[in-house]
């Protein structure tokens, strides 16, 4: 019996960015061209400034700073747009790296990659070209010898602080209308979540030396199968007592749904409340190529290629 061949799959959430309404202002034009230049201009802006860009982890000493990024053409499609991210972590209080003998991490250590690769496509829709619509598929490469949370961190921050093109958030009535239709939800996720600032819990006697201190609190529900409107309720109903954000996650198929609610004022009991979606692809790879061809450009290129055509064909961009 022949061996088994190891495989490992590669993610690629695709995403849409918000759609340009003056697309002259962002692009000086309406062609593909000249969307393809704005990123390339955004990009060069970036480099020749020198000035990394620097953002804090939420509740983390741990900083993240992007420090290069390197614009990729290929001959596959030539209006994509391969963007290679250098980016590290540094501020690091605990952890070490060990060879021969053990280092302990510094606060000025940098623990970084220079792979980090997210594809971008231009879409522009419309038969009048006075209402066309312009916008950029995103397909980030998120490839097993990373933590997928950390690569999507990097896009995120590139597209939002450095392109100016981030990731659409979509009105709520909108993702709703949608999934009417679909009646049915194969999965629904809800997590909800809080930080407490507080010595409420501190034992009397302790409370004189007192500094600080905080009280996380979570909670997770999974449902299967479950009819719109139950999930319409449970979206719409207030945030449970003493947790300030909701995250919602509904799952039909490789199409991802994702609702937040998240308390911004809590005196005045004010809330900001984003939609996304996105479409879970995947590609796999064997173990030779996860050896040899991981990170090589025209290899990324050959895997992207069938999920971008893919996703143009059904998806409903």
């Amino acid at each position: 019996m022949a061996n088994k061949v190891k495989t490992y799959d590669i993610k690629v959430p695709v995403y849409t960015t918000e759609v340009f309404e003056k697309p002259n202002d962002f692009f000086g034009g309406i062609s593909v061209k000249h969307m393809k230049t704005f990123i390339d201009t955004k990009i060069e802006e970036f480099s020749n400034a020198k000035i990394p860009l620097s953002f804090e982890n939420r509740n983390k000493t741990k900083k993240t700073v992007i420090s290069d990024i390197i614009v990729h053409k290929n001959s596959i499609d030539n209006n994509a747009i391969l963007l290679q991210v250098s980016a590290y972590s540094t501020n690091l209080y605990d952890g070490y790296l060990e060879t021969e003998e053990k280092i302990p991490f510094e606060k000025s250590h940098k623990i970084g990659s220079d792979t980090n690769f997210v594809m971008l496509y231009p879409i522009i829709k419309g038969i009048d070209s006075a209402k066309y619509t312009h916008q950029y598929l995103i397909l980030v490469y998120e490839d097993p010898t990373k933590s997928n949370e950390e690569i999507l961190k990097v896009i995120r921050q590139l597209l939002n602080k450095i392109l100016y093109i981030p990731i659409a958030n979509i009105k709520l009535p909108t993702i709703l209308d949608e999934l009417r239709k679909i009646k049915i939800i194969p999965e629904l996720q809800i997590k909800y979540s809080a930080i407490h600032y507080d010595n409420n819990d501190v034992d009397i006697e302790y409370k004189e030396y007192f500094v600080s201190g905080k009280f996380l609190k979570n909670k997770f529900h999974k449902f299967k199968d479950m009819p719109i409107e139950k999930i319409e309720e449970i979206i719409n109903e207030p945030n449970e007592d003493d947790y300030q954000k909701k995250e919602a996650k509904l799952i039909v198929g490789k199409k991802e749904y994702k609702i937040t609610k998240e308390m911004i004022n809590e005196a005045n009991e004010e809330y900001k409340q984003t939609a996304e979606k996105v479409f879970n692809m995947r590609t796999t790879i064997t173990e030779s190529e996860m050896e040899n061809n991981i990170h090589d450009i025209d290899f990324i290129f050959s895997k992207l290629k069938p999920i971008l055509e893919n996703y143009l064909s059904n998806g409903d961009n």
